[in-house]
């Protein structure tokens, strides 16, 4: 395990048969078991760290010997899967001598000059035309009026405020504008939580796989990311038991989830959830960071009075009372980059008044207050949102019906997540290659980002994140392409891990 992450919950027996999947087949009981504990290790099922149950339990719950989990486990050890300590139990690990295996491949951007080179790594839409046209004429003719003051506004444009503090209040949370604060994107207004809510070495809690430049953010501050392994089932991704024991084990500070077409799976976190993960935050006296940048775009669903109410409305952040009681402090991330278009860098914050004080505070110590203009043009384009997120969610629909349609012609073993929203697809390939295909994809005139880019611990080797931002034709054609080096990727990869099973 490396001293980058820290994991220390434990998994229930019951949550690792889940996540195991059937061990029947050839050979012995115990390489089965074996074998899958370290397949869903390396798929990301299981996270680096994680605590194994006791072999009585694990025992019960496949409905095999004890004999057979001991000799299962002890297999771990051997091959360096496993770490066993008296008194704190088993706990899952990569192997020490193979750590060069994990990723370190971060996607580089396109290259200008390479025109036939189709971009998968980033999961950006263009901008509605007509829209942000009309919103920048309309943002152009009133900056006169604010030219003639100082043009700084550390909370943000008053008027954005109320607008963006409207939309929760729409939602059916309260919501003032002294609850808001405006950023320069849902990533600034992530960097300052963590900067004013935690402290170095304070474990934080992120899903995993999760959005990557928020890990890479969480590490360079000095803070330790703690993994909570998604389920591949899209309505019960989060196991809100393992939340909660890890919440509990690690004594995290802040969790951060993105529950809304969470990147980069898709999965769309559903009400009972929400209120299950509010109940464990507010138990263990934690913070959730709720990430809900995606949750404008939704195209799998009648509109975005069909989704879940925000995580505000199950522990409300502003009034410090939820719909449990005490409440728990939820801080909301918002942002128009994914939603409208990612030169608008504008996003905010939604919490208590004096969280937005403090916040501001922090953000003052490197930006006194964001661009005038660019918060007119938001400002306009919330005023009528409806024409430009249409066409947003259309392209989002339009982009992930081409890459599964392409994934079904040209590589059926793949696994693709079928999500309602969101701009990407989470899949899983036949084997641990994703590094091996991303390195050999530009040839080919594609870039991908493997797995491992989304975890903090080397993790999800077989597994690729497929954006789907990009017009259908060139997703088709990308796919295509991709099914050219399938073969060559896997046959090249590194699998020749100490008793792995391929």
């Amino acid at each position: 395990m490396t001293s980058a992450t820290a994991t220390t919950g434990r998994v229930s027996a019951t949550s690792l048969v889940r996540r195991l999947g059937p061990v029947t087949g050839e050979g012995p009981t115990y390489r089965r078991v074996a074998d899958r504990i370290r397949a869903a290790t390396l798929n990301g099922r299981l996270t680096v760290g994680i605590g194994l149950p006791s072999e009585r339990d694990l025992a019960m719950a496949l409905g095999v010997s004890r004999t057979t989990v001991a000799a299962a486990y002890q297999q771990l050890r051997d091959d360096g899967w496993l770490s066993s300590r008296r008194g704190s139990g088993s706990r899952l690990a990569i192997p020490r001598e193979h750590a060069a295996w994990r990723s370190d491949i971060f996607g580089a951007p396109a290259i200008a000059d390479e025109p036939a080179l189709i971009d998968l790594t980033t999961a950006s839409l263009p901008a509605p035309a007509e829209p942000l046209q009309r919103a920048v004429e309309a943002a152009t003719g009133e900056l006169p009026g604010y030219a003639a003051g100082s043009g700084y506004f550390p909370f943000g444009l008053p008027v954005l405020r109320d607008q963006v503090a409207q939309r929760y209040c729409d939602a059916g949370v309260p919501t003032t504008a002294e609850h808001i604060l405006i950023t320069g994107g849902a990533q600034h207004a992530f960097g300052l939580a963590l900067s004013s809510l935690t402290s170095p070495g304070d474990r934080v809690l992120l899903e995993c796989p999760t959005y990557p430049v928020a890990l890479d953010a969480i590490r360079a501050a000095h803070r330790v990311p703690t993994p909570l392994p998604l389920g591949d089932n899209a309505d019960t991704a989060w196991d809100l038991e393992l939340f909660g024991a890890i919440l509990r084990q690690s004594a995290a500070r802040v969790s951060y989830l993105i529950p809304d077409f969470q990147n980069p799976t898709g999965a769309l976190m559903s009400a009972a959830d929400r209120e299950r993960a509010v109940e464990q935050a507010r138990r263990t006296g934690g913070t959730l960071l709720v990430d809900e940048s995606f949750r404008d775009v939704p195209f799998g669903v009648a509109g975005s009075d069909q989704l879940p109410p925000p995580m505000s409305a199950f522990g409300d952040g502003a009034t410090g009372r939820g719909r449990g009681g005490s409440g728990c402090p939820v801080i909301s991330l918002g942002s128009v980059s994914k939603a409208f278009w990612g030169g608008l860098r504008i996003g905010w914050v939604r919490a208590t008044p004096a969280i937005v004080e403090r916040l501001a505070v922090t953000r003052s110590l490197g930006d006194m207050a964001g661009p005038v203009l660019d918060q007119l043009i938001v400002s306009h384009l919330l005023a009528d949102p409806a024409a430009a997120l249409e066409q947003q969610s259309a392209r989002l629909a339009a982009g992930a019906a081409a890459v599964r349609a392409a994934l079904a012609e040209y590589l059926p073993d793949w696994s693709a997540t079928d999500p309602a929203g969101g701009a990407s697809l989470w899949v899983r390939l036949p084997g641990p290659y994703a590094t091996e295909l991303a390195r050999l994809a530009p040839a080919a005139g594609v870039r991908v980002v493997p797995g491992p880019r989304f975890g903090p611990d080397g993790t999800m080797e077989a597994c690729l994140r497929l954006p789907f931002t990009a017009p259908p034709e060139q997703l088709t054609e990308a796919i295509r392409r991709l099914s050219q080096i399938d073969r060559t990727a896997a046959q090249g990869a590194v699998t020749a891990f100490p008793g792995w099973l391929a």
